[in-house]
């Protein structure tokens, strides 16, 4: 009798603080949640220099529609030759 007391009292024991425990971890969980909602995350990129340094080729449809217009032209001298 006495050993089924003293494991209730453990079990109550550990009931208590473990629901404790997890009821202020959910509560700092959803503390840090509600600080981050609704701000606006600022990301600062590094510049590369892979992306700063293009050819001069800002302008990409300019680019295919002239390469499309040299293309087309090689095309019709071939069908008249």
């Amino acid at each position: 009798m006495s050993i089924i007391l003293l494991v209730s009292i453990l079990v109550l024991t550990f009931y208590i603080v473990f629901k404790n425990f997890f009821y202020l971890a959910k509560k700092n969980l959803f503390k840090d949640q509600a600080a981050w909602s609704g701000k606006d995350i600022n990301i600062k990129y590094n510049k590369s220099n892979e992306v700063s340094a293009s050819k001069g080729n800002d302008n990409y449809l300019k680019v295919i529609a002239e390469e499309s217009k040299f293309y087309l032209e090689n095309q019709s001298r071939q069908e008249d030759d």
